[in-house]
């Protein structure tokens, strides 16, 4: 139960919308036609309404869905839809890990990250809220001709990764414009840390918080508290949660085994990437299979 006395009744899980290792997104043309009970997901979901009207339900009260509105569900975030009246909605569903991985570019796009990521890269202590948007009529023709080429791409026998990726991070960017973009940005301070481990991340080297903080005219203890209250996570509790979903993106390629992705990663060994995997993705995950 949430403040607002909202509760998810069921949870959808990534099976349902078809995100896997060999699918990290997915797109869908949808008519609702009545009430959608309250319930949460396990994955980012993004519902574009095309048409008709809906009310929605958050945490936060009550919303009116016209064409052009947009939710934004991070995992966890609890909604509902009632008196729908003919609404058409398509929907965007992506793996956060896939689109965090290897594009710094969008680190420094004002409001993506806070939008459409963080609930999966942090661990702020608040409740998941889903946020509406309201875009332009030109804007929501944009949006909508972006999630067409997707949803054609990934109709082709081998779809493009680079081109779902750079067409998702469009809708992205074009929907973080229409947001409060500066309403959860982070300190300065804790930026250069994210940006710091993302490089540390993206090239297998280790984290040296330290090193880094002496840059900063406070203490490392300081640096890590400003770096908890904005994120919930240390900056050593952050480092490691992105080189598993670092892990996790590179093992989407059958050809990596887990042995060459702890090396790749800087883990000390395949057993120790393997605790630590299980550690942050839950004691049913397994990369054992490919040690």
């Amino acid at each position: 139960m949430n403040d607002s006395g909202i509760k998810a009744t069921y949870t959808i899980n990534q099976d349902v919308v078809r995100l896997s290792a060999s699918h990290p997104l997915n797109v869908e043309w949808l008519d609702v036609p009545g009430a959608i009970g309250a319930h949460d997901h396990d994955y980012y979901e993004i519902s574009f309404v095309r048409r008709g009207q809906a009310r929605h339900q958050t945490p936060d009260g009550y919303q009116a869905l016209t064409a052009g509105s947009v939710v934004v569900v991070p995992p966890g975030g609890v909604h509902a839809f009632a008196r729908t009246k003919g609404m058409e909605v398509i929907n965007l569903y992506y793996l956060s890990e896939w689109i965090a991985s290897g594009w710094r570019e969008q680190w420094a796009e004002r409001g993506l990250v806070p939008l459409f990521l963080a609930q999966s890269l942090f661990q702020k202590p608040e409740t998941p809220r889903p946020v509406v948007l309201q875009l332009s009529a030109g804007e929501a023709a944009r949006v909508e001709a972006e999630l067409e080429e997707i949803r054609d791409e990934l109709m082709r026998p081998r779809p493009s990764g680079l081109l779902l990726k750079a067409a998702l991070l469009k809708v992205l960017v074009r929907l973080s414009r229409a947001g409060d973009a500066g309403a959860d940005e982070f300190p300065e301070m804790v930026w250069s840390v994210i940006a710091e481990i993302e490089l540390g991340v993206d090239h297998g080297k280790a984290f040296d918080l330290h090193a880094l903080l002496r840059r900063w005219p406070v203490t490392p203890d300081h640096g890590s508290r400003v770096f908890r209250r904005a994120t919930g996570l240390s900056p050593q509790e952050y480092y490691q949660r992105r080189r598993i979903q670092r892990a996790c993106v590179l093992l989407l390629d059958p050809a990596n085994a887990a042995t060459r992705v702890a090396l790749e990663l800087g883990f000390a060994d395949a057993a120790h990437f393997s605790r630590l995997f299980r550690r942050h993705m839950g004691p049913g995950l397994t990369v054992s299979a490919k040690i």
